[in-house]
């Protein structure tokens, strides 16, 4: 059987680089980075994201509602409630960062990435510098960790929601909130959800500070365990899972991933001259011989 000739090999592996970096900057880019395509994330997200909106109203109210209770014993608990709702507005900005980074990552790795790693490696084909494949392996691996770690964590997410169940943490305080609701007198209208907070919690001054009291560390300690749950399914996992994936990477391709281009260049610069001291080397050997 005709074997092919090393250059006519060369040059069909050139070729095939071509139309992958092609495919990837012209096809794959727009498909992948299309919202459409995420959409099963992005209802997701924005479901999450309705929630938190939810509780940090919730906190907003029921931090103006205890606070208006005469005296300073509930003062602290209307502190806590209230930052609450700071911590839920960090919590928002992490799902906003992941709906962004949902399309950017694979914008940029298959419009970006691929193709440098594509360009690269043809030029490794003709001057055979390890440096150059290594620096594409990196490049290619890289992107597509970065366009799987959002994907991954919204997934890993679901599952630490369902073992944590949020969703009765939530359906929690706002039975809470209903318990309070139904304290108010008949003249006061139900008005339902976050609303009955302030009338409710005021028509119970009446029956006593002491009832007030545990009304609002109850709130607060439901508070306090939805929005741990949702730190940590919106912005520990997110971390948690990209740290994981770099480790997955280094064991199985033996990939050491930069952590800054300082370092990249760095490493790149200290095999060059690594490879011109041995080839100085090598000349001066030669020359005593």
């Amino acid at each position: 059987m005709k074997t092919l000739n090393p250059n006519v090999k060369k040059w069909i592996a050139v070729a095939a680089l071509v139309v992958i970096a092609l495919l990837s900057a012209f096809v794959l880019a727009g498909r992948l980075s299309d919202p459409a395509f995420h959409a099963a994330s992005i209802a997701a997200l924005d479901e999450k994201k309705g929630t938190v909106t939810e509780l940090t109203a919730a906190a907003a109210a029921g931090s103006v509602a205890v606070s208006a209770i005469p005296g300073d014993a509930t003062t602290p608990i209307a502190n806590q409630i209230a930052e609450m709702a700071t911590y839920l507005l960090i919590v928002v900005g992490a799902i906003l960062l992941e709906k962004f980074l949902l399309t950017m990552t694979c914008l940029v790795t298959f419009q970006y990435l691929i193709p440098a790693a594509c360009v690269l490696t043809i030029f490794w084909l003709f001057c055979r510098r390890t440096v150059l494949v290594q620096l594409a392996v990196r490049l290619a691996v890289f992107g597509l960790v970065i366009c799987l770690v959002v994907p991954a964590s919204i997934q890993v997410s679901h599952l630490v929601e369902e073992t944590f169940d949020t969703q009765k943490t939530v359906q929690t305080v706002q039975q809470a909130t209903d318990e309070i609701e139904q304290d108010d007198t008949a003249e006061q209208t139900q008005d339902g959800g976050i609303g009955g907070w302030l009338s409710g919690i005021g028509e119970t001054i009446t029956n006593g500070v002491s009832g007030v009291m545990e009304q609002a560390e109850n709130l607060l300690s439901q508070f306090i365990d939805a929005v741990a749950v949702l730190i940590i399914t919106s912005c520990v996992l997110p971390i948690a899972v990209l740290l994981f994936f770099l480790w997955v990477t280094k064991i199985i391709f033996g990939v050491q991933l930069p952590v800054s281009a300082r370092g990249a260049a760095g490493a790149i610069h200290g095999r060059f001259r690594r490879k011109r001291a041995a080839l100085k080397a090598a000349s001066v050997r030669g020359q005593d011989d």
